[in-house]
């Protein structure tokens, strides 16, 4: 029986641990169409309602918009952002994926 306990336990473990160390990454997407002053904050709006999705922040300049985005990869791609946008009437390509600096 201790053994029985020890063990899952051990697994329970292992598997906590096994989602602590998954680092979240950054995509940077090139959003179009941002002419207006909702425009921005629909972007924003639409991304962050993604799961997985856990910050996000949009600039834009000139019809044009830079958003950048951190997510968990094991939820949702890059590729997705970039449609959800586009979905929503913001046509967007990414530029740019890297893994996200860990808090400590």
């Amino acid at each position: 029986m201790k053994t029985l306990i020890r063990t899952a336990l051990t697994a329970a473990a292992l598997t906590l641990a096994g989602g602590a160390y998954a680092a979240p990454r950054t995509a940077t997407l090139a959003v179009e169409n941002v002419s207006c002053v909702t425009c921005a904050p629909i972007v924003k709006r639409t991304l962050s309602r993604i799961p997985g999705v856990s910050q996000v922040v949009v600039v834009e300049r000139d019809g044009r918009a830079t958003a950048t985005v951190t997510f968990d990869d094991e939820k949702v791609t890059a590729k997705a952002l970039a449609q959800a946008t586009t979905n929503a009437g913001y046509p967007s390509t990414v530029t740019g994926v890297k893994t996200a600096a860990l808090a400590r």
